[in-house]
């Protein structure tokens, strides 16, 4: 199989400095391990992730809210246009092999469950507070045994990001449709 990993990062449209920081070191920590950036393709933790992925040498895929293929940062690569408004969430979880949280508020909430609920494994990157620190080292409910993945400090990501790379079951074989 020739697939690529995928990592989401999802955090608020809204985020200060420290937060750009962290989402663009994050971004970058998603390049390092060879994986391409899932995001939202919007402002604030999106824009920071993206740039940090693309200003580093990988692959930005926006999943948006819109229809309009050009209603993205400037630092997407590709664009899957949905129109589904907040709906889009869903896909956005489901389009990382590993989602990361940055901070984040209610989308990012959503997000961090639609994650859960279909197996992705998730990190908190809890120095950024928001959901990402209150979910950290807690399991949302009784589907899964695990827990989402407290990383502490950006420093951590990379290594987390690859152990977590390494326990995804990558199929034999051309893919099944069932």
């Amino acid at each position: 199989m020739n697939k690529r990993f995928q990592i989401g990062i999802m955090g608020a449209s809204e985020a200060d400095a420290t937060l750009q920081t962290l989402a663009e070191q994050a971004g970058r920590a998603v390049a390092a391990v060879g994986a391409a950036l899932v995001t939202g393709g919007r402002g604030g933790i999106m824009e920071a992730a993206s740039r940090g992925c693309a200003q580093a040498g990988g692959t930005v895929i926006a999943v948006t809210p819109y229809t309009d293929m050009y209603q993205v940062n400037q630092w997407v690569h590709y664009v899957i246009p949905t129109g589904m408004g907040w709906a889009r969430n869903c896909i956005s979880a489901i389009s990382g092999d590993v989602i990361i949280l940055i901070g984040g508020a209610a989308g990012t909430l959503s997000e961090a469950a639609f994650a859960w609920v279909y197996n992705r494994p998730v990190v908190a990157l809890t120095q950024s507070g928001g959901w990402a620190a209150k979910l950290a080292g807690e399991r949302i409910d009784h589907r899964r045994e695990d827990v989402i993945v407290d990383c502490s400090d950006i420093t951590q990501l990379e290594s987390i990001l690859k152990t977590q790379l390494a326990r995804i079951k990558v199929p034999d074989g051309p893919p099944r449709w069932e």
